[in-house]
């Protein structure tokens, strides 16, 4: 079956999280002004995707990322070239060859569908497609062959967290004036010379090496369907297929009451000062209830909150540390615990909220039960839960069930609406960073200043650096947290030195003196975490301090050992400016006061 569908109606945000949460495969295609993109779901998995500038190729951004080297993809390449049956794909050749590793290649992977998915999100006009007989997967798992282990599939969900957040710093960028390259200058073709045939009469199928696929050995094409027999993508309609499925033991009346709740959500964007409330929120839903699982991803995409779920516990954590390393709060709501419609046993689900509680501490969470479980409402409350709300049971009550649970599902969306963080973190950031600048006015030394800068980047992170930048290298000053504990405050850090000598994301924030926040597999950055030790979140940050036009020091933060939190990224850029600002005028004064001693 295919379905078509124009972008304005739908964002491409919701397309994937209902692909995601319907567990759909097959082929989705993005038509407009500038050309044609895809993104290839199995059961709800992202396996592949395609660019619209056809020069960002899965190859040239291994090569980019520094996950296999040129000479490595020409080899791969050459030994691709074969007859279409004997073609292998180049992610299996690469892996074959002992060049790739698997978690490479899903890195790599995984970094051109975040390049596909926030191209697209700038699209506000455009015709998609969803093709679901444009490709079948095998019942094994998808598009893998057996002898290569577990199969290079993306979670749609983590995969649109990371490119919500690239798209919300692209967009912060631009409105801050800042330079934002393109996509194609970043990732440009590494071998441009030998695309050139196929430049001219550009890709006429969807071939493995452009959707960055690992096999295609166990994908079987079938025919097109004629264009006229697509049907309009009408979300509306798969909606109201998913709630048979849900509700089969209610009326048709009672079903289609629910699929009405649900249509009010359905297509409608969020308004900008809604927006602009919500940013840096996320709702990570733990639970098997098929139902509220599509229910919540439905009614909050109004609002702008991104939800995600899940019913692994190993799944709860990683969601959890996601959401921080992309600077968002999640709200983590756990399910009612088993009753006869099934769910966890209460303890897992008390023993999983400390564990929450203990590593994430600011953490809200949130707890859906029964009204008649008093005893778990109270110890739920003891525990620390923000708030319990009460959740309708099928059995106790299915005379009025879809009522409850539609009454229920709207005061969730207005709590989570309304829903304000305690303690603020950021009016205390707020207040730090007053107590800084201040601070700032009384510096007497570009030494002094440098370290104000680095005391606050401590604050929010676990280990802090400052390096001096030279002609060749950039050499550590003073650090926090990294050869003695955190508590000790800084130490002489000249041991420390990152060469310039090749590019590298120390390079760039040099080159261009922008701040960088994220996660990098930078040849040079692996270097520092083979003196520092390598920390348990990927997440960096690099922070140009600027004087008289150029970056004088960078100081790097990480976190350390421990779990990524939250990072308020424009206090610290607003402190980097700061501390610019007082160098140049201590250098000033260094300058001055010399003068007035010659003379």
């Amino acid at each position: 079956m295919a379905f078509t569908g124009e972008l304005e109606h739908l964002h491409i945000v919701d397309i994937i999280q209902l692909v995601h949460t319907t567990r759909k495969s097959g082929i989705f295609s993005v038509k407009g002004s500038k050309g044609e993109s895809r993104i290839v779901f199995s059961n709800g998995y992202i396996v592949g995707a395609n660019h619209i500038n056809s020069s960002v190729r899965i190859g040239t951004v291994l090569v980019k990322t520094g996950a296999i080297a040129i000479d490595d993809l020409k080899q791969a390449l050459g030994a691709t070239t074969g007859a279409a049956k004997d073609c292998e794909p180049l992610l299996a050749k690469l892996i074959q060859m002992g060049k790739l590793k698997r978690e490479d290649a899903l890195k790599g992977l995984k970094k051109l569908v975040e390049l596909t998915i926030v191209e697209l999100m700038n699209w506000t006009k455009g015709t998609f497609t969803f093709d679901t007989d444009a490709v079948i997967f095998s019942s094994e798992g998808g598009p893998s062959s057996g002898d290569m282990g577990p199969d290079v599939v993306l979670d749609a969900q983590m995969v649109l967290m990371d490119a919500l957040r690239i798209f919300d710093e692209r967009e912060r960028d631009r409105a801050a004036g800042k330079e934002v390259p393109s996509f194609e200058a970043l990732f440009a073709d590494v071998l441009p010379a030998e695309r050139t045939d196929e430049a001219k009469g550009g890709p006429s199928t969807i071939t493995a090496d452009v959707l960055g696929l690992s096999d295609l050995d166990r994908l079987e094409k079938k025919i097109p369907r004629p264009v006229s027999e697509m049907e309009i993508f009408d979300p509306v309609e798969i909606h109201r297929q998913k709630i048979k499925e849900l509700l089969a033991g209610f009326s048709s009346d009672e079903q289609e009451a629910f699929v009405s709740f649900l249509r009010k959500f359905i297509g409608r964007k969020a308004a900008p000062d809604s927006l602009e409330q919500q940013t840096g929120k996320a709702v990570v839903l733990f639970s098997g209830d098929q139902l509220i699982r599509h229910s919540v991803m439905t009614i909050c995409k109004e609002d702008g909150v991104p939800v995600f779920v899940t019913d692994d516990e190993g799944d709860l954590d990683r969601i959890v540390s996601q959401c921080h390393s992309a600077m968002r709060m999640p709200v983590v709501v756990f399910d009612r615990p088993a009753g006869p419609e099934g769910g966890f046993p209460e303890e897992t689900i008390v023993v999983l909220r400390n564990r929450l509680r203990g590593k994430y501490p600011a953490v809200p969470l949130l707890q859906f039960a029964s009204p008649q479980e008093s005893n778990f409402i109270l110890r739920s409350y003891h525990d620390g839960v923000w708030a319990v709300l009460p959740k309708p049971s099928k059995e106790v009550r299915k005379e009025t069930y879809v009522e409850d649970a539609i009454q229920f599902l709207a005061a969730f969306k207005s709590y989570i609406k309304g829903f304000q963080y305690r303690p603020d973190t950021t009016d205390r950031y707020v207040k730090e960073l007053k107590k800084d600048i201040k601070a700032l006015r009384e510096i007497a030394t570009p030494s002094d200043a440098a370290l104000v800068m680095l005391a606050t980047v401590a604050e929010m992170f676990e280990r802090a650096v400052t390096f001096i930048v030279r002609p060749t290298e950039l050499i550590g000053e003073r650090s926090v947290g990294v050869s003695t504990e955190k508590s000790m405050g800084p130490t002489h850090a000249g041991k420390l030195k990152i060469p310039l000598v090749k590019p590298s994301v120390f390079r760039e924030v040099l080159e261009k003196g922008l701040a960088f926040y994220g996660e990098s597999r930078d040849e040079t950055l692996m270097g520092l975490f083979q003196e520092i030790g390598k920390p348990l979140s990927p997440a960096v940050i690099l922070l140009p301090l600027i004087s008289d036009g150029k970056v004088v020091a960078v100081v790097y933060g990480d976190f350390g050992k421990k779990v990524a939190s939250p990072v308020q990224l424009d206090i610290l850029e607003i402190l980097a400016q700061q501390v610019g600002i007082s160098l140049e005028y201590a250098l000033f004064r260094r300058r001055m006061t010399k003068a007035s001693q010659i003379t």
